[in-house]
């Protein structure tokens, strides 16, 4: 029976862990797309990149426009 019991909370921690990762990489994903692709875009134009910060940005207003509507969201 303690066997049992051992078992099941192994396998009940492997879903916690599991589900703490997929939750902390999509967090990273959210912060990193509203702060860390604007102040990059604002770098490069800084810098004088805008060769390189126009067509970043024409991709990053895709990506936040399509990648939903493809989703069904």
């Amino acid at each position: 029976m303690i066997t049992l019991f051992v078992i099941g909370i192994l396998v009940f921690t492997g879903k916690l862990v599991h589900f703490a990762v997929k939750a902390a990489w999509g967090i990273t994903k959210g912060v990193l797309f509203a702060i860390g692709i604007p102040a990059l875009l604002i770098v490069l134009f800084l810098a004088g990149l805008v060769t390189l910060a126009v067509p970043l940005l024409i991709l990053a207003l895709l990506a936040a426009f399509l990648l939903p509507i493809s989703k069904g969201v």
